[in-house]
């Protein structure tokens, strides 16, 4: 099966969070399958440098008058998967981020610069003869790619399947209508049944009206986003497409992300032999300035401070937290009177909590290595892999029952096949319970290092995703039109 696969980022050309690195491992992932996959993605500055170019650039002319654009063929870094970078300076060329300006503002034309991406995509869906290789899937990741399965519907679309991937509700891309005209589409489209959502030009709804096939990140999500409370205004149309609604876990790359010999920790453990972690958490505590002890529970926090996150969850419990006896390592910023509250908290009480306020990948892998409980009490969490890379690390992450998250985390109470601990309710009351929970299980070691060894021992590779995305697709190609 040949499947063009389009994102705005995608690790290791360009990556803002989560979502860039999900993507990033899904094409080889199904490249291990058998599928044929090319990725199309916008040549922004750093991809330019990441890639390995392969052949010459094919002019495809100025596609929306947005400025004359090419295709850059090449591949990633490991030679395995190829690319095309969407060159167009005008529109990519440029400092800062895919969707941020360096002073981390949207980038005005950002309605532009995605539909440019979507209508190139669409134009390699039904003419791949120009390059040579015509998909049968066209795959969209978010609103920056929704316009691509209206693209090819709206243009009576013969040639491929699609299939639209949403990971985040909130982000929905909608802009001024008056560009429905600048970008080719179709005013009879801009109806409550096709683009419109609340007299804006809705690229998130197109995707999830137009694509053949839609993929969630988990089942719960699936069903989640067809409730009021959880789709964000867009719940009738994803209740409508109900039946072409998949919620799909996603996985890890199980070589970067395994403690038995991760280059990021300093010493190496797994679940048949524990010392190396005990040895990393007594490093970790003497790195952010706590007493290096075996026996206080060391409980890790890395996140980007916000509600959605839960951050507030957090500094609501902090007393609580520090008042049982355990000590905090948090990295990770973001609001800043989050941040402030957790300065001020590890100036009120040294050597029990440590803060940094930036992101570090190298002491992200130290802290899951080094932790023995790991928080993500989020609201709602897009990619839900951070509590699969702490169990990972035999670190018992502490979740909030939503998403993804519920659907990987199995709560202690439930016996010998517990992987963690579950709280529903959004308050820092419910996250502290489960944190006591934990920190109860902590003191029993025989009973605790059961419930590690069970979570490290999880399966969280890519290839069950991967084979439910190849599901996904053959159906797409047998309905689509």
């Amino acid at each position: 099966m040949k499947v063009l696969y389009v994102a705005a980022e995608l690790h290791p050309l360009t990556q803002t969070g989560c979502v860039g690195e999900v993507c990033g491992q899904i094409p080889p992932a199904l490249t291990d399958l058998g599928v044929d996959v090319r990725i199309l993605l916008p040549a922004y500055p750093q991809a330019l440098k990441t890639v390995r170019r392969k052949g010459k650039p094919i002019d495809i002319g100025n596609p929306l008058g947005l400025g004359r654009s090419r295709l850059i063929p090449a591949t990633l870094p490991s030679g395995s998967i190829k690319v095309w970078l969407l060159d167009c300076p005008a529109q990519y060329d440029r400092d800062g981020g895919p969707f941020l300006d360096p002073q981390g503002t949207p980038w005005p034309d950002n309605a532009h610069r995605f539909a440019l991406l979507a209508k190139v995509a669409a134009l390699l869906a039904e003419a791949g003869g120009m390059i040579g290789w015509q998909p049968e899937i066209v795959h969209g990741n978010d609103w920056p790619c929704g316009l691509i399965p209206a693209y090819l519907a709206l243009n009576g679309n013969r040639q491929c399947g699609t299939v639209f991937s949403v990971r985040d509700m909130r982000q929905q891309g909608n802009f001024d209508p008056e560009l429905l005209y600048r970008f080719g589409l179709p005013k009879s489209a801009f109806t409550m049944n096709g683009l419109e959502f609340h007299g804006q030009l809705s690229y998130l709804k197109a995707g999830l009206y137009y694509s053949g096939k839609i993929i969630t990140t988990s089942p719960s999500f699936a069903r989640e986003i067809q409730l009021k409370a959880f789709g964000e205004g867009l719940h009738g149309v994803c209740s409508l497409r109900g039946g072409d609604l998949k919620g799909i876990l996603n996985g890890l790359d199980e070589d970067e992300w395994h403690p038995a010999h991760d280059p990021f920790i300093s010493f190496h453990f797994d679940s048949e032999k524990l010392d190396g972690k005990l040895a990393d958490k007594l490093e970790l505590q003497r790195q952010f300035g706590l007493e290096p002890n075996p026996d206080i529970p060391l409980i890790g926090v890395a996140s980007s401070l916000g509600k959605d996150g839960g951050g507030d969850l957090l500094v609501a419990a902090l007393s609580g937290v520090i008042s049982s006896g355990t000590q905090l390592v948090f990295m990770g910023h973001g609001d800043r009177d989050m941040e402030h509250s957790l300065v001020m908290a590890s100036a009120t009480y040294p050597g029990k909590i440590g803060v940094q306020l930036d992101q570090d990948r190298g002491l992200y892998h130290r802290i899951l290595a080094g932790s023995d409980l790991f928080l993500v009490p989020a609201r709602f969490d897009p990619c839900a892999i951070k509590q699969l890379q702490a169990m990972r690390y035999g670190a018992l992450p502490v979740v909030r029952k939503t998403g993804g998250l519920a659907d990987t985390v199995v709560d202690c109470l439930h016996g010998e096949t517990g992987t963690g601990f579950v709280f529903d309710e959004a308050s820092g009351g419910e996250l502290m319970l489960a944190i006591s929970r934990g920190i109860n299980l902590f003191r029993n070691r025989h009973v605790w290092r059961k419930h590690q060894i069970l979570a490290m021992n999880q399966p969280s590779g890519w290839q069950a995703s991967a084979q439910s995305h190849l599901e996904v697709y053959n159906r797409a190609r047998l309905t689509s039109p």
